[in-house]
């Protein structure tokens, strides 16, 4: 089967060939190792096929505007970032709205080209593209910008501010979650009409301990408004993929009530164990790999132990598990080829019982 079969066979519990992987390897990362870095990826052709090798100068690698630190960003919404590492998402220093009596004379981005907040995007172009997946045996995946809602939310007015929104509850506020919401339906909308067949809603909702709102107001601000925006990917006939970095096992009734097909947690600050309790079996959990300590810190030889103990834990003959890893910044040249070598073992593990 190709890579789209087998994905969406993983996804649903079809009985994958192999289990889906991904070892997403940010700017930053690129930035601090270079040329070493490359030779690595040249050595890993399944994990990263196509790959050609480039001739730059790496520590003028170009990057996305936000992940530029010579120049602070500016997204849709009028919210300011800055970053200080190349190839490195930052933060909001400025946020757009930190008056809401600004609300009045406040110009919403154009829901036309909408998708997140960050940067416009060009429907007809995406349409195209989603079409050239499929048809080269690819799965078409949507994606709207990470952090499309609560965070959303937070940028737009800053952190302290919204915790007072949140519990205020003044009708401008009530004003300004309706604009975000709506532009992330049409968003939806518009991915299900460009012919996505999964549609990842990534958030970082997730704290160190616990998730950053806790159970109860979770429930009123998260999960009724993520719901309705996967309800209307599932009615299209599309499956739904939920990032959401942190602890969030005290939220975990509430993520599997807002329906994802595909959940992206995090694995060690929730426990191996206990995302098997909640999420094993009833929706595929796509495998975030510990980027704080084993990743940056730890040895090879710690690498392969907790991917194999993950695999065992989590995974099954039908499916139902998928695995990513990202590295950030200068992660050892050893750890990263040893992730690659460990998920290429590892992702048959199953099929080959």
């Amino acid at each position: 089967m190709d890579a789209r079969e087998n994905y969406l066979r993983a996804a649903t519990f079809g009985y994958p060939e192999y289990i889906p992987y991904k070892i997403n390897l940010s700017g930053s990362t690129w930035v601090a190792l270079g040329k070493e870095l490359e030779e690595i990826v040249l050595r890993h052709p399944r994990t990263w096929p196509g790959y050609t090798p480039r001739n730059i100068n790496w520590e003028e690698l170009p990057v996305e505007p936000h992940e530029d630190p010579a120049q602070d960003f500016v997204d849709q919404w009028g919210c300011v970032w800055r970053t200080i590492v190349r190839g490195m998402t930052g933060s909001v220093i400025k946020p757009a709205l930190e008056n809401l009596a600004d609300l009045a004379a406040y110009q919403p981005p154009d829901p036309h080209t909408y998708n997140g907040g960050m940067y416009p995007i060009d429907w007809a172009h995406t349409k195209k593209r989603l079409e050239r997946a499929r048809k080269e045996g690819r799965t078409a995946i949507g994606k709207i910008y990470h952090g499309f809602f609560m965070l959303r939310l937070e940028y737009l007015r800053g952190f302290e501010n919204l915790m007072y929104d949140l519990v205020d509850e003044t009708p401008e506020f009530l004003a300004l979650v309706e604009i975000v919401h709506e532009r992330n339906k049409q968003a939806v909308i518009n991915w299900l009409a460009a012919g996505a067949e999964v549609l990842k809603l990534p958030e970082d909702l997730g704290g160190q301990t616990c998730s950053f709102l806790g159970p109860q107001l979770f429930a009123k601000w998260v999960t009724p408004y993520h719901k309705e925006l996967h309800d209307i990917a599932h009615r299209h006939g599309a499956l739904t993929h939920f990032h959401c970095d942190g602890n969030i096992m005290d939220v975990a009734d509430q993520i599997i009530a807002i329906g994802p097909d595909i959940f992206n947690p995090q694995d060690v600050c929730n426990g191996v164990d206990n995302l098997a309790e909640a999420f094993k079996g009833r929706m595929c959990i796509d495998l975030d790999f510990d980027r704080q300590n084993t990743m940056c810190y730890g040895s090879p030889q710690e690498i392969w132990e907790l991917l194999e103990y993950e695999v065992k834990t989590l995974g099954q003959p039908a499916g139902g598990l998928m695995l990513h890893a990202g590295t950030w910044g200068e992660v050892p040249p050893e750890n990263i080829e040893a992730m690659a070598a460990a998920m290429e073992k590892l992702c048959t593990y199953w099929s080959e019982r």
